[in-house]
Order: C-alpha cells, then structure tokens, then sequence
C-alpha cells in the first residue's frame, strides 16, 4: 500500500486502515492456531484410545497362546 505524504489526515486514515487489516490477519490467524489445536487435541484423543485398543489386543495374544497350550496338555 502507497503511504501518502499530504497532511497528518490522509496519514492518520492510513494508519488505521493498515492497523484494521494488521489485526484482521491476527484474528484470522488466531481463529486458525485455535482450530488447529482443537483437531490435534482430538487426534491425541483418538490415538490414546486406538493405542489402548491395540495394547489389549497384544496382551491378550500371549494369554490366548498360554491358555491353548495349558488345554491342550490337560487333554
């Protein structure tokens, strides 16, 4: 933007044109920071569950492996 020279006027309406569209970038940008942060929120969320999920699962290969062989020499 072209900064005009005439009188403190025209200065002081560009000054606050260009404050105006400085924090229009900076609420823009904090809506988006704070959009972001909620989705990785929500990830951590959603991977501690899937992380669980798993964890279970591999915990109970070893259980289901020992629990067949124990059947199988009793019978």
């Amino acid at each position: 933007m072209i900064m005009p020279n005439d009188d403190w006027e025209k200065w002081s309406v560009f000054v606050l044109k260009e404050l105006e569209r400085l924090n229009d970038c900076y609420e823009e940008s904090r809506k988006e920071l704070t959009r972001i942060g909620n989705e990785i929120t929500t990830l951590k969320t959603e991977m501690k569950i899937k992380g669980g999920i798993w964890g279970a699962i591999g915990a109970m290969v070893p259980i289901c492996v020992g629990l067949l062989i124990y059947l199988a020499r009793s019978v």
